[in-house]
């Protein structure tokens, strides 16, 4: 009979261990590939560029709507009661979205979507540490950190091959049918729960919804403020003067309220607050693969998507699964301080060899970069949220959850929004400082002209100037993009030097599952 048990709680929790995999999994891959994919989808919907960027920002905010009090609600109803249903209303309205025509429609659609996508990895972690096994809680977490490098290593192969072999459609048919396989993993492996009473008269609904709306708000505004030039929108300006409001109205509201949901007083504990920093820091210097290493790619080398992808593809799956296994035999064998060292020397190095680049780089000269940072984000990561787990009071575990959330979606698009303003606008300078030693006063200028046009067969002067000229400006605007994003990878070095410093500051954490 206790054998029996003892295989029934083993098979449910492989039924926990495997939806948590694939939640967190599906949310990034979603969101990693809508974005590559968003040119296709523009295309497809017959949407203008304005349009596509609102489509874009609209199938993402949504997610932190709900996604800080996803845990409590875990807490108060159970995982069955919060989630198996939104695992079918995702799929129901991911398989009817590409039959859908009208901005309107589909900024509703992809809103909705959003929310339930929020859900997901919103509920892995509370589910993994109130349903698994101590001793399987890192293996877990690290499957939590896995999402990060896969997504961002397979995604844009996916993205890409969609729109070229079975249809643009399957950038959201892939989640309709993996959504269903998580519902009924979650159904079947999670203990019975009834109904928090007590937690549930102590609600800080007030709270929840002060935090989701603020940091919806932030996120409209960082998404879209590199587009409409930050403060000279006024659009931007209203969405962030909102937020800072609700923002404030949240910290009045949780310093008032007898049973506080998410209070800030959370990260006073010196080793959270550092481990906060440190994930600020890695979501920074890991810009380096996610945005610079892409956007290069296809700027400077005209990569189309599926082909950056058909170079990481083959090595991804061993490139994951090596890196997974050394991140968890570091946290457990060594001190988490220890790991965080080794992660953010893999970020340095990377970002070091990043600021070598020139206009001739392609695919393989990015080889050790994407191996560092796979190492780099798999280690770091991992370090990081088990430093934040095994510092927390117990009791006040679901306002960390909370604040993971934060980081997750309103930090990631913070550094993200800065970097890409910052590759823009170093782009233009050194486009404009380039452009000084270019003029028709330089030596050689005619001779330069004609050697430039020569292969085109031009034969007017006229002619060979045009085309020169045409073909001289491209030339600049290629060695502009390189040096700006010589400067982007400077920041992501800044960033790994930061973490280092904040690690140092850390002090050694106690015992903890996690690391035991």
């Amino acid at each position: 009979m206790s054998e029996n048990l003892h295989r029934r709680d083993l098979s449910r929790q492989g039924y926990i261990a495997v939806a948590m995999i694939m939640a967190s999994i599906l949310t990034a891959f979603d969101v990693r590939t809508a974005g590559i994919g968003l040119s296709d989808l523009r295309g497809a919907f017959g949407l203008g560029f304005d349009e596509g960027a609102w489509l874009s920002t609209f199938a993402t905010a949504p997610q932190i709507l709900v996604a800080p009090s996803i845990g409590w609600l875990i807490a108060v109803f159970g995982v069955k009661r919060v989630m198996v249903a939104p695992t079918i209303l995702y799929s129901a309205i991911s398989v009817v979205i590409p039959f859908v025509h009208g901005f309107n429609v589909l900024v509703a659609l992809h809103a909705l979507r959003a929310v339930f996508l929020g859900m997901f990895v919103g509920a892995t972690l509370l589910t993994a540490f109130r349903n698994l096994d101590r001793r399987y809680w890192i293996i877990a977490l690290s499957f939590y950190v896995l999402r990060i490098p896969f997504a961002q290593n397979l995604g844009l192969y996916t993205a890409g091959s969609y729109s070229q072999t079975i249809g643009w459609q399957w950038l959201y048919w892939q989640g309709a049918i993996v959504s269903p396989m998580i519902g009924i993993l979650f159904w079947y492996g999670t203990k019975p729960a009834g109904i928090d009473h007590a937690l549930l008269r102590r609600a800080d609904w007030g709270g929840m919804a002060l935090f989701g709306s603020a940091l919806t708000t932030l996120y409209f505004a960082l998404d879209q403020g590199n587009r409409l030039d930050w403060l000279q929108s006024g659009l931007i300006v209203s969405l962030l003067a909102s937020a800072v409001f609700l923002i404030c109205a949240f910290l009045w509201h949780e310093s008032r309220v007898e049973h506080p949901w998410a209070h800030v007083s959370v990260l006073r504990t010196r080793n959270i607050a550092l481990g906060f920093a440190a994930i600020a820091c890695f979501m920074t210097t890991s810009l380096g693969s996610s945005l610079i290493e892409p956007n290069f790619l296809a700027s400077v080398a005209r990569l189309r998507p599926e082909q950056i992808g058909d170079f990481e593809a083959p090595y991804a799956i061993l490139l994951l699964a090596g890196a997974t296994f050394t991140a968890v035999t570091l946290v457990r064998k060594l001190k988490q301080r220890a790991a965080l060292t080794i992660g953010f020397t893999c970020f340095l190095l990377s970002a070091w060899i990043g600021t070598q680049l020139t206009s001739q780089w392609s695919l393989p000269e990015f080889r050790l970069i994407t191996i560092l940072q796979t190492f780099g984000e798999e280690i770091v990561f991992l370090a990081a949220v088990a430093t934040l787990f095994s510092n927390v009071d117990p009791a006040r575990a679901i306002s960390l959850t909370a604040y993971v959330q934060v980081m997750r979606l309103i930090c990631s698009e913070t550094v993200a929004a800065i970097m890409v303003t910052w590759i823009r606008q170093r782009e233009q300078l050194h486009s404009y400082l380039i452009g000084l030693h270019v003029t028709g006063t330089t030596p050689g200028w005619g001779t330069t002209l004609s050697q430039l046009a020569s292969s085109m067969g031009m034969e007017s002067k006229a002619d060979v100037a045009k085309r020169g000229i045409g073909v001289l400006a491209t030339i600049v605007q290629r060695e502009a993009n390189v040096a700006a994003y010589i400067d982007g990878y400077w920041i992501t070095f800044a960033a790994a030097v930061a973490g280092l410093i904040v690690v140092a500051l850390m002090k050694p954490s106690p015992s903890h599952p996690l690391t035991a």
